[in-house]
C-alpha cells in the first residue's frame, strides 16, 4: 500500500485567530483569519487543521466494541446526554482504545459546534484548502508525552486565550482545558490533575510554561499534530453525500461488472454452442439407455421386495423373539407360593399349554393376572379349574393358555370340505 505523505503545514483554528506552522521550514505565521494567511500558505495544499481547545468536548466512556458504522448510529442517539447541547448542534468522531474489560472497550467521543466546522470549511474553502482532517489540536497532547516515554502526564501549552491543560492518562487524553493567564497556574494545575484523577502526574510543557518543576519537551502539540488518532470531523450533510456518493460509485462497478460478466457469457456461448450440441446428442442416447436400466432396475427391485417379504415371514416363524428357555423361566416366576406347575408345553408356532395345581382357586386368578400383566404375553386364558383332593387336603387343577409375544402362531389352515357324489347330485339338482 502506497504510504501518504505527511501534511506540510499544520493549522490551529479558532474564531478569530489562527495560527500556521510550515512542517518543513519550522516558520510560524499568525493571523485572525486563514485568508489573512495567503502568504504562509504558499499553495500549500497538504493540510492538518487542529481546532482549538475551547472549542471542544470531549468524553470517554465504555462503549462495545462494534463495527465504526454501528457505534456512529449509537452515539447519534446518546450525544446529547454527553453534551451539554442538542444533538442536532454537535458534530462528532470517536475512536476505541485498545484498553477493553467486562464492561466494554475504553472510547474517546470528541464533539464540536457544527456552526463553528462551517466557519472554519468556509475559510478554508474561500482559501481553496482542501484538509486531510480537522481534529482537536489536544489529541496530539499524548505524542507530546510519548516523547519523553510518559504514558501519564499533564501536557501544558500556553495561547491565546490562555494556559491549556491536557491529561494524559495511560497513553490516552482524558480531559482538556484552558485557564487564564490570571488565574493561579499552580492551583489550576492541581486542580485539573484533581478532576481527571491524575495526582502527582509530572507536568510537560513546550517550555517551563510557568509552571514549577515542568519538564520540557522542546515540541509542541500544533508540530505533533499528524501523529493523533485518526479522527476526523465531517459535517453530517457530507458524510452522507460522501456515503450515497460511495453507494453510487460501488453501484456503477457492479453494473459494469454485469455487463462484463453478460458478454463474457456470450462469447463463451457462442464459442461452445457446437460442442454442446453434441453433448445433447450423446446425452440423449445416454438418456434412453438409463431408462432402459431403470425399467430393469425396478423389476428386480420388486422381485428383491418379494423375496425380502418371505424372508421376513420365514424369520418371524423359525427365529422366534423370545428364546423358550427365557419362557419357561418368566412363567415360573410369575407362578404363587402355593402353586406348581403340572405341565408346560411349549411349541414353536403355537400357543403355550400351562397345567398346573394350586391350594385355592384364588391362587389361580393370582397367577392369571401376573401372567396377563406381564408384557411378555398376550392373550392369557383359563381354559378350566377344577376342584379335587389330594388325600385329605383340597386342591385346584387349572389349565391356561396364552401367546408369547413376538413368537406369531403359525395360521390355522381352513378346514377342507369334502364334497361327496350325494352332495354334488343334490346341489345340481338344487341349481335346476
Amino acid at each position: 500500500m502506497k504510504q501518504k505523505t505527511p501534511a506540510t503545514l499544520h493549522i490551529e483554528w479558532t474564531p478569530g485567530w489562527v495560527r500556521v506552522l510550515n512542517m518543513e521550514t519550522g516558520a510560524i505565521t499568525e493571523g485572525t483569519s486563514i485568508g489573512q494567511l495567503d502568504a504562509a500558505l504558499n499553495g500549500q495544499r497538504n493540510v492538518l487543521v487542529g481546532l482549538g481547545r475551547n472549542l471542544i468536548f470531549l468524553k470517554t466512556l465504555r462503549l462495545p466494541k462494534v463495527r465504526p458504522e454501528d457505534l456512529h448510529r449509537i452515539l447519534d442517539v446518546q450525544l446529547s446526554q454527553l453534551f451539554p447541547l442538542p444533538a442536532d448542534q454537535l458534530t462528532f468522531d470517536f475512536m476505541q482504545t485498545t484498553d477493553i474489560d467486562a464492561e466494554g472497550c475504553l472510547t474517546l467521543v470528541a464533539a464540536v459546534r457544527s456552526e463553528h466546522l462551517k466557519q472554519l470549511l468556509a475559510e478554508l474553502k474561500k482559501a481553496n484548502i482542501s484538509p486531510e482532517r480537522i481534529l482537536p489540536i489536544a489529541l496530539a497532547a499524548p505524542a507530546v508525552a510519548n516523547r519523553l516515554r510518559l504514558s501519564r502526564a499533564v501536557v501544558a501549552e500556553r495561547g491565546t486565550g490562555g494556559l491549556s491543560l491536557d491529561v494524559v492518562d495511560n497513553g490516552i487524553l482524558r480531559l482538556s482545558r484552558v485557564v487564564s493567564d490570571s488565574s493561579d497556574i499552580v492551583v489550576e494545575a492541581q486542580r485539573t490533575m484533581s478532576a481527571a484523577r491524575a495526582d502527582g502526574a509530572p507536568i510537560v510543557a513546550e517550555d517551563d510554561a510557568g509552571l514549577p518543576g515542568a519538564t520540557s519537551a522542546h515540541v509542541s502539540t500544533l508540530r505533533l499534530l499528524g501523529d493523533t488518532p485518526p479522527i476526523n470531523f465531517v459535517l453530517a450533510e457530507d458524510r452522507e453525500r460522501e456515503f450515497k456518493h460511495h453507494v453510487a460509485g460501488r453501484t456503477r462497478l457492479a453494473i459494469l461488472m454485469i455487463v462484463s460478466a453478460l458478454l463474457l457469457v456470450t462469447l463463451v456461448w457462442n464459442d461452445r454452442a457446437d460442442a454442446f450440441n453434441k453433448v445433447q446428442g450423446v446425452n440423449r442416447t445416454w438418456t434412453n439407455t438409463f431408462e432402459k436400466l431403470k425399467v430393469k432396475q425396478k423389476a428386480q427391485a420388486d422381485e428383491a421386495a418379494r423375496l425380502f417379504a418371505i424372508k421376513t415371514n420365514l424369520d418371524t416363524a423359525f427365529k422366534p423373539a423370545q428364546p423358550l428357555s427365557d419362557i419357561s423361566a418368566v412363567i415360573s416366576d410369575c407362578l404363587p407360593v402355593n402353586a406348581w406347575l403340572t405341565g408346560l408345553s411349549v411349541e414353536r408356532g403355537k400357543s403355550l399349554q400351562i397345567r398346573g395345581t394350586a391350594k385355592t382357586s384364588g391362587d389361580v386368578a393370582s397367577f392369571v393376572e401376573k401372567l396377563g400383566a406381564n408384557g411378555r404375553f398376550r392373550d392369557v386364558k383359563l381354559v378350566f379349574a377344577n376342584a379335587a383332593d389330594i388325600g385329605t387336603t383340597p386342591i385346584v387343577q387349572f389349565n391356561l393358555t396364552a401367546d408369547a409375544v413376538g413368537n406369531l402362531p403359525m395360521p390355522v389352515p381352513p378346514k377342507r370340505v369334502v364334497k361327496t357324489a350325494a352332495h354334488a347330485t343334490a346341489t345340481q339338482t338344487g341349481a335346476t
